[in-house]
């Protein structure tokens, strides 16, 4: 997909970068983002940076949890926060108009199979965390922080799948809702998990190791994959 200027301007007004900010309440529509080109093949999406050439967004995120049952990799502040691993400030609709802008397309209306067995409508994404140890970045695929308590290992390296929420009369779920990437079948959510396990709300926790302490804030990335980079 070959991008303009005019046809930035054109998908959504405005041209100031802005930061992450604190999520709406629900009963306020979620503002459209702010757009900027700030280096070449990099643009300031809302809250969200998007890096056009690497096909990935970045965005930042806050370490949640370090044991408990998990049902979400992230949320933001009106989601499950008691149940997710991590918990970002940043918009959800920001984030969904910069996986737009990368060529996502989501569920295109299709329904989220609860069977697990079944293939998850949407596009093949991955989740990397990345932060500084003594100076310098180090970066993680995020199933290593995530245990699946059935099999006693972390979970399964792979794909997960971006659905993009729904529309229900008009209102953007995943803003109500706060619930963004998800390791149980959630339509609602951004993003779903597409491993065996997730029809069950008690199969996963954190795994600490590695992991930084809580309420440190740290980078998540996602990465929109092309066919030949899908993977199980």
């Amino acid at each position: 997909m070959t991008w303009t200027k005019p046809a930035f301007a054109l998908f959504i007004a405005g041209a100031m970068a802005a930061t992450a900010v604190d999520p709406l309440p629900a009963d306020t529509p979620p503002p459209k983002p702010n757009v900027k080109e700030i280096r070449p093949g990099i643009f300031q999406v809302g809250g969200v940076l998007l890096e056009k050439e690497k096909k990935q967004i970045n965005f930042p995120v806050i370490v949640n949890m370090h044991e408990g049952l998990l049902e979400y990799i992230l949320v933001s502040g009106k989601g499950k926060t008691h149940e997710s691993l991590l918990v970002t400030r940043t918009e959800p609709f920001h984030i969904h108009v910069a996986m737009l802008l990368l060529g996502a397309k989501g569920s295109k209306g299709k329904e989220i199979p609860e069977d697990p067995k079944k293939t998850i409508p949407g596009d093949h994404i991955k989740y990397e965390l990345s932060w500084k140890v003594k100076g310098k970045s180090v970066r993680y695929p995020v199933e290593q922080f995530i245990r699946n308590l059935h099999t006693k290992k972390a979970m399964t390296p792979g794909h997960f799948v971006y659905n993009g929420s729904v529309l229900f009369q008009g209102t953007f779920i995943a803003h109500v809702e706060g619930n963004l990437f998800s390791l149980i079948t959630a339509p609602a959510a951004l993003a779903n998990n597409p491993r065996i396990g997730r029809e069950n709300d008690e199969n996963w926790e954190p795994i600490k190791k590695s992991l930084p302490p809580l309420d440190t804030e740290i980078t998540m990335t996602v990465k929109l994959l092309s066919p030949k980079q899908n993977s199980n």
